[in-house]
C-alpha cells in the first residue's frame, strides 16, 4: 500500500496525457482510490492540488518547446491546452516572470516550475478501533464548511420539536466535498446527531447510518479551526504510513465530545474517524 508510488503513477500519467482526459475520476482510477479520497491524498503528498499539476506540467512543457522548436505560438498554447495565445501569454509570465517570445529569443527554458513543498505535519496519535456503528439524523448543509453551525441549530430544532430532547447523542458532521476543488457556494455538507436504534428521523431530516467497522481515529483538543490541519496529518501522514486503505463503502466524519456552548475552545475534544476498508 504505497501511497506516493501512486501518487507518482499519477503524475506519470499527466506528463504522458496532456491532450487527454485528466479529470479527477480518470486519474482517481489510474491511482486505484475512490475520487472522495484521491484528490485529498495526492494533494497532501504532492503538495498541490490536481489542477495545479496540469497547469505546471502543461507550462513546463510549453517552456521546452519554446526554447528548442520553432512551432508558432499559437500551437504551443493549444498544444498545451489554453484557448487562445493571450492567456497562455498571461499564465506564462505570471509564472515564469517572463514572455513566451523573450524565451524564444533567449532559445533557453527557465527553471522548471516544481510544486510548493509542504511544512512539517503537526503530530496526532493515531487509534485504531473497531466502531460498533450508529444510526441518526442529519441536516443537510451547502456553502462554507465554517457556517455548518446554522445547520445545526435548525438540526437541534428539529428533533426538540419532534419530541428527542432526552434522545440526541453526540454530535457528527459529514463533509462530502474537497474545498480545493469544488467552489466554496457548491460544498456540501451534514450536521448529523446519533440517535437510538430504532427512533424515526424526524421529517426534513436525513437519515444517518455507520455500519460496524474497523476504523483509524485522530483526536483534535483545541478550537475547531485547527481541525483543517488534522486532516492534512490524515491524508498526508497517517492513512499513507498506515498500510491500510481507506473504506469505499463508510465515509470518513467528524465527531464532537463536547460542544463551544459549554467548553471552552481550549478543551473542545473532536475525533476524526476513518471507517478503513476490510
Amino acid at each position: 500500500m504505497d501511497y506516493r508510488k501512486r501518487m507518482d503513477r499519477v503524475e506519470a500519467h499527466i506528463s504522458a496525457n496532456l491532450d487527454g482526459d485528466l479529470s479527477l475520476d480518470t486519474l482517481a482510477d489510474v491511482a486505484a482510490f475512490s475520487r472522495f479520497h484521491f484528490h485529498r491524498v495526492y494533494q497532501r503528498l504532492i503538495g498541490e492540488t490536481v489542477a495545479e499539476t496540469v497547469r505546471r506540467t502543461r507550462l513546463n512543457r510549453a517552456s521546452v518547446a519554446l526554447a528548442t522548436t520553432a512551432q508558432p505560438l499559437p500551437e504551443v498554447a493549444g498544444h498545451c491546452g489554453y484557448p487562445n495565445a493571450q492567456s497562455f501569454a498571461r499564465a506564462y509570465r505570471a509564472a515564469y516572470g517572463e514572455t513566451p517570445s523573450a524565451t524564444r529569443r533567449r532559445r533557453v527554458a527557465p527553471p522548471t516550475l516544481l510544486p510548493e513543498k509542504q511544512g512539517e505535519f503537526a503530530m496526532y496519535e493515531i487509534e485504531y478501533r473497531d466502531e460498533p456503528g450508529f444510526c441518526g439524523a442529519a441536516q443537510a448543509h451547502s456553502g462554507a464548511y465554517q457556517e455548518i453551525s446554522a445547520a445545526y441549530e435548525k438540526l437541534i430544532k428539529t428533533c426538540l420539536e419532534a419530541g428527542l430532547k432526552d434522545k440526541m447523542g453526540l454530535l457528527v458532521a459529514y463533509f462530502w466535498d474537497d474545498p480545493t476543488e469544488v467552489p466554496v457556494e457548491k460544498l456540501r455538507s451534514h450536521a448529523g446527531v446519533v440517535l437510538p436504534d430504532g427512533v424515526a428521523v424526524p421529517k426534513g431530516l436525513d437519515p444517518i447510518k455507520v455500519a460496524p467497522c474497523k476504523v483509524m481515529v485522530i483526536t483534535h483538543k483545541g478550537p475547531y479551526t485547527g481541525l483543517p490541519t488534522a486532516w492534512g496529518y490524515l491524508y498526508g501522514e497517517a492513512l499513507p504510513t498506515s498500510g491500510r486503505a481507506p473504506s469505499s463503502v463508510e465515509p470518513p466524519f467528524e465527531r464532537y465530545h463536547n460542544s463551544p456552548m459549554d467548553t471552552p475552545p481550549e478543551a473542545l475534544l473532536t475525533e476524526i474517524v476513518m471507517p478503513l476498508a476490510e
